[in-house]
């Protein structure tokens, strides 16, 4: 019997399909679909157990021994991985909030910085693989405890600094969720420390309330390094797109996000909106 994953057999072809004792199997079936049940009659068409089965988009995805469905599967995927199982995995970040690129099936470096929020966002060890648990998490995430939060303001940041994560909420609901890197704690040289000329300071990114009062649409260079489309909230600290954004706390105080989201958050963020920053 096939396994529950792999597409219903007895489909209709338009052509012929000679039976499974009647093909001439390959010597090597293609490399993206190997099985050990499985004998290749054509790029799209096997035979496993005796029955015929057609692959959906033309592709078979195994795991472990059973070959599976890569437009139904729960099935796991990482950096470098390509194809339907990747594109549903976009869609599920997407309606998760933490996903604003496209869904073309490439698991690139916006993916798998988005599974990383993802991760963040449920409560589980930040990696920038999707694991088959991940699939369990009914879409759309439970946000009643952000939206508590200065709920008097329709328009605001919320920086989660203990998940790491930023949430933009407009009109009370919530945007985008995007992971961030604050304040690491270590002991820095600033030009701004001691009397204002220079000295010893922490790497820690300030809490409390404050507000978006400056933005400058593309990089600003310092001695400190590169701050892509920086949103200045006080005058030394920024939510900025940073080409280094771990899922740790690592920055010299600012808020770091990857800079592919600065470009989206062009749509997100005004002058004069509020930001909170706050450990949960």
């Amino acid at each position: 019997m096939l396994p529950s994953l792999v597409i219903a057999a007895a489909l209709s072809f338009a052509a012929p399909v000679p039976s499974a004792a009647d093909a001439v199997v390959p010597d090597r079936a293609p490399a993206s679909a190997i099985d050990h049940a499985v004998h290749w009659l054509s790029p799209t068409v096997a035979a496993t157990d005796g029955a015929l089965v057609q692959l959906a988009g033309g592709r078979a995805v195994t795991v472990g021994d059973n070959l599976v469905d890569p437009t139904t599967a729960a099935a796991p995927a990482g950096p470098g991985s390509t194809g339907p199982i990747v594109a549903r995995i976009q869609d599920r970040l997407r309606e998760s909030g933490v996903f604003r690129g496209a869904s073309d099936g490439r698991y690139g470096r916006e993916t798998a910085a988005s599974v990383v929020a993802f991760h963040k966002l449920i409560g589980v060890e930040r990696t920038d693989r999707w694991t088959v648990d991940d699939w369990n998490v009914a879409p759309g995430v439970d946000h009643e405890a952000i939206l508590a939060r200065h709920s008097h303001q329709a328009d605001r940041v919320e920086v989660d600094v203990t998940r790491q994560l930023l949430f933009v909420i407009r009109d009370n609901n919530v945007a985008a969720i995007v992971p961030i890197s604050t304040g690491n704690g270590e002991i820095y040289w600033s030009e701004n420390g001691g009397d204002g000329t220079g000295g010893n300071v922490k790497a820690s990114t300030p809490r409390g309330d404050f507000t978006l009062f400056r933005h400058i649409p593309g990089w600003r260079v310092n001695y400190l390094g590169g701050l892509y489309k920086p949103w200045y909230f006080t005058p030394y600290y920024a939510i900025h797109g940073s080409r280094r954004v771990p899922a740790y706390p690592a920055s010299h105080g600012c808020v770091r996000i990857p800079t592919w989201e600065s470009n989206h958050l062009d749509d997100y963020l005004n002058i004069g909106m509020p930001v909170h920053i706050w450990d949960a």
